[in-house]
């Protein structure tokens, strides 16, 4: 579960701070209404502390990430900026050779980096779902990390399969060109 969270983390990253100011806008909103509100105070008052709360531990997790960033590597910065910040860094990514294996092993090694620093040093798994998979907007970031897994993985055996097919087709190429070099 570790890396999935932590690719959730990674793709809310660069909305955090609007999701922040969505939350103040709620609040706002809430306590205007709470003229023509007739629920009783108490669970009023509530609701506007469970939201001011909910702002605190997405800034929380916001200074975690800034820390854990500043501690990675000028390409591993790109790695991820490129896969889940949609380049919010603001990243030279043209170095990247983006049709190479090694690409996408790097992104499966960064990723598991993040969740193995980011769980260790800053939150444990279990703290995570309890201070932020309360939170709806967490909850449908994490499903869709699920699905966008779930079709990476149907989608393996295909990608495998079309591989070891290229593979055979340059052994057999390189075959033939040995051949014909040889007589």
């Amino acid at each position: 579960m570790e890396i999935l969270y932590a690719k959730c983390i990674l793709y809310a990253y660069p909305h955090l701070l609007a999701l922040a100011e969505q939350i103040d806008e709620l609040v706002e909103k809430k306590a205007l209404a709470s003229m023509t509100d007739y629920t009783p105070c108490l669970f009023q008052c509530e609701n506007i502390i469970d939201l001011t709360n909910q702002k605190a531990r997405i800034f929380q997790l916001y200074n975690f990430v800034n820390e854990l960033l500043a501690k990675l590597t000028e390409e591993e910065l790109c790695l991820l900026d490129y896969k889940y910040f949609k380049n919010a860094l603001g990243k030279d990514v043209s170095n990247l050779d983006f049709t190479s294996r090694s690409y996408f092993r790097k992104q499966v090694k960064i990723a598991e980096k993040f969740a193995e620093k980011f769980f260790t040093n800053y939150i444990n798994c279990k703290s995570f779902e309890q201070k932020y998979l309360s939170m709806d907007f967490f909850k449908e970031m994490l499903n869709r990390v699920k699905d966008m897994d779930q079709i990476s993985k149907k989608n393996k055996p295909m990608i495998e399969k079309i591989a070891l097919k290229n593979n055979k087709k340059n052994t057999y190429s390189n075959q033939n060109l040995q051949n014909s070099i040889a007589v």
